[in-house]
Parts: C-alpha cells; structure tokens; sequence
C-alpha cells in the first residue's frame, strides 16, 4: 500500500476521546495510537476517566501522544485545569453549565442532572483545549458517553467528529429499545462517519439510522499487528485449546466448560486454558470444581500481551464460543480471533454478530450454533483427532489475516477518513444549537 497522504498531513490533529485511557482488555484502541504514530499523524488522547488499577501491556511504554484526563469532580466545588486557558474560558463553562435547561435532551435520556453535568463540563473543557491546541478533528471509540463528549465539544468549537461502534454500544439496552436507537440516530446523523468493525454492525446501523444518514456508516475491521501476531515455530501442543476474553455472559464460556465435560466423558486427552477475568470469574470456577475439570481447565486470569502470545503459541486452536446476551449486547468482532488467525491458529466460535466474517467455516475454522456444547464438543474432538485438519486450517487462517485486518492498511484507510473530514469542514459552518 503506498503512504496516505493523511499521514504527511501536518496540518491534521485529532484528538482521541476515550472513556478510560489506558485499559487492560482494549488492545485495539492501543495498536490503532501506536499505527497512527508510526504513520505520522499528530494525535492526542483525551480520557473522560483515570485508569483502573489493572496490568499495562508493555507496548503502552512505545506511545508518545499525550493524555489529558478530562475534569470529573463535583461541578458545584472549585477545579482548576492548568492549560493556559484564560478567565474569559471559566466564565463561558459557567454559562453553560448555568443554562436553564438541560443543555442536549435528545442526546443524554434517562442520566441525572449530575451527569449532565459532568458530561457538559467535560464537553465545554474539551472543546477550549481543543481550540487551543489546534485540534481539528475528534474521534471516540465506542458511541457511549465518550462519543457524547466528542459530538458536543465538536459543536462548541465547530470542529467535525467521528466514532467507532464496537458492540455493546450498538446493541446493549441501557434504557429501553426505543429510547436508545434514538440516541444512536441523532449520534449517526452528527458524526461525519462512523466507522464500525463488521459488516453485519454496519446494515445493522445503516438501517437504524435517520433517512439520509446511513451512509455515514463504514465498515472498517480491526487491524493486527501481523508482525507481532505472527506464526513462530511448531511447537503447537496436539491437544491444548486456548480461549481468551472478558469472563462476562456474551462470551459464551459457560459452553465451553460444557464442551470441555462432553470430552472428556469421551476420553480424550487435551487441556484448556482460559486466558481473562470479570465478574464471571466464580461462576465459571465453580463450574470447573463441579465436574471436577480442574486438571483439564485452567482460568488464567488476565495477561499482559506479550505473554498472551507465548500462551497462544501453543496452542492446537483458539475458542469463542460467542453468545447474545439478555441485554442484548453481543462481540461485534473479537480481536483474539483475529490474533489468532495471524499466529495461523484454527479458531473455533458461534456464528453470532460479525464473527462469520471472520471465520469460513470448514476452511479457517469451524462455526457452531450459539449456547450449543454439544455441537461444540464435536468440532473440538475433529481438531483433536485430525491435526493435519487443524494445521491447514491455520494456515488459511493466516493468509486471510494478511487479506482483511492487516493494521497498517486499515488504520491507514481511518487516516484518510479523518483527513477527508478536515478538507470538507476547513470553511464549513457549524450549527451550534
């Protein structure tokens, strides 16, 4: 792929607005920064939150864009912002936050006024941070309260924004169906794009949104560092099952523990490690205790990623087994399926959401129905008495990591959106309502 010309761009800034900078589980955000910093382009963070107390993947150490965590603390008390604003900035957060009003109904149903609060406050700062740093473009994952933040600072300093919906953003039920697939129209129509990691997610919100505004909506897959996540030598084990992800109900993992019992009451020899943690956690043990797998299912607990790839080397397949929750929220594209098929890894998930345009089924891996152990029991024992299978299936696992979700071509491609944004808004007026 040759150079964008978004990367060379030195009058394109854009500034990233996140709900926690940095987390532990969102990689992808991460390698998209670094991607982003090795193209060229003048990024910055702005975090709605501090970070949890969690591990740091080592590669954070590599990032050079600066972070600003945006003001959280009661909006009655006195804070101070040291960023060279002047007096003329606290008078005109004031007015805002002294409107009679609640400023945006439309886009904040359902949140107290405390909330509001906080969210214009953190909307009005970033937008004269924004302005004094010659930011020109914003850009949110997830179309929650940071996309919120993004949509409203870009009205006060007239500056376009954009997002990325993921998966629980998309189709969580906060308040009832109605109410947010509202909210989400308005978020579609203001945003100049909205990128969205699968295909399935962009008919999804192609459809939802207003009349005219659909075609805001462009799929853009996650990309992986295909050097990082690359094959390394053979020393897959022939009977070890990996399976990796927040230990939370749209995953599946109850299944696989499931699957994991059907197996070994057919007496086969394999293991299974379950790489993550969330609130699960003693649920799925108490599963494991129960059928008495504690030799053949091991919970891992969360690992920084160099040693995810160590974990992932050896093993004979990757496991997902992907389910909708009752919320309705649901995995639009599991990374570690796609890091998987880079280490050209058979993958083994559900055919829910965007995770069948992953995996073609018989050829890079196998799809099974959701909430399904038994039809997962039984991919799983083909991969185990079939290793050639399972070592062809990898192999075209890799090739079409290298086809679809290479991370230089892809975030490459989001370069070119945001400087795209910047042309057509230089001279634009923006409607602040």
């Amino acid at each position: 792929m040759t150079e964008n010309n978004a990367a060379n761009n030195n009058q394109l800034r854009v500034g990233y607005v996140l709900k926690r900078f940095p987390r532990f589980s969102e990689t992808f955000i991460l390698n998209e920064l670094l991607e982003l910093q090795r193209q060229g382009l003048s990024v910055e963070v702005f975090s709605l939150m501090h970070p949890p107390q969690e591990p740091r993947h080592a590669m954070l150490e590599q990032l050079r864009v600066p972070v600003t965590y945006l003001p959280r603390g009661s909006v009655l008390g006195k804070w101070k912002l040291s960023s060279g604003l002047t007096k003329s900035a606290d008078a005109s957060i004031t007015e805002t936050l002294s409107a009679d009003s609640l400023p945006y109904p439309q886009l904040l149903p359902g949140k107290d006024v405390n909330t509001v609060a906080h969210l214009a406050l953190q909307a009005t700062t970033l937008a004269l941070l924004a302005q004094a740093r010659g930011i020109n473009h914003f850009h949110a994952h997830f179309g929650s309260n940071s996309t919120t933040v993004a949509l409203l600072a870009g009205r006060l300093a007239r500056i376009p924004f954009s997002y990325t919906a993921h998966a629980r953003d998309i189709y969580h039920t906060y308040i009832d169906a109605n109410t947010d697939d509202e909210v989400r129209r308005h978020k579609i129509a203001e945003a100049e794009f909205v990128a969205t990691v699968s295909e399935y997610n962009r008919r999804y919100l192609n459809q939802l949104a207003f009349a005219g505004t659909g075609e805001h909506v462009r799929l853009l897959y996650n990309g992986i560092d295909l050097s990082r996540f690359a094959p390394g030598k053979n020393n897959q084990a022939p009977n070890h099952f990996v399976a990796v992800g927040r230990l939370v109900e749209k995953k599946g993992f109850p299944f696989l523990i499931e699957a994991c019992r059907l197996l070994r009451e057919r007496h086969h020899d394999f293991h299974c490690t379950l790489v993550g943690d969330g609130p699960d956690e003693d649920s799925l043990a108490g599963m494991v205790s129960e059928y008495q797998l504690q030799e053949v299912v091991k919970l891992a607990g969360t690992q920084p990623q160099e040693q995810l790839v160590q974990i992932l080397r050896s093993a004979t397949a990757v496991v997902l087994p992907c389910i909708i929750s009752k919320s309705g929220d649901r995995d639009g594209l599991p990374t570690v399926l796609l890091e998987a098929m880079a280490m050209g890894l058979a993958t083994v998930s559900t055919n829910v959401a965007g995770v069948p345009e992953i995996i073609d089924d018989g050829k890079t891996g196998f799809l099974v129905p959701p909430e399904d152990p038994l039809a997962l029991a039984d991919v799983l024992e083909q991969l185990l008495t079939d290793p050639q299978m399972t070592i062809d299936m990898g192999r075209e696992a890799r090739i079409k990591a290298e086809q679809q979700f290479d991370l230089h071509r892809n975030v490459g491609q989001l370069a070119e959106w945001f400087a795209e944004s910047v042309r057509r808004n230089t001279s634009a007026h923006y409607h602040v309502e």
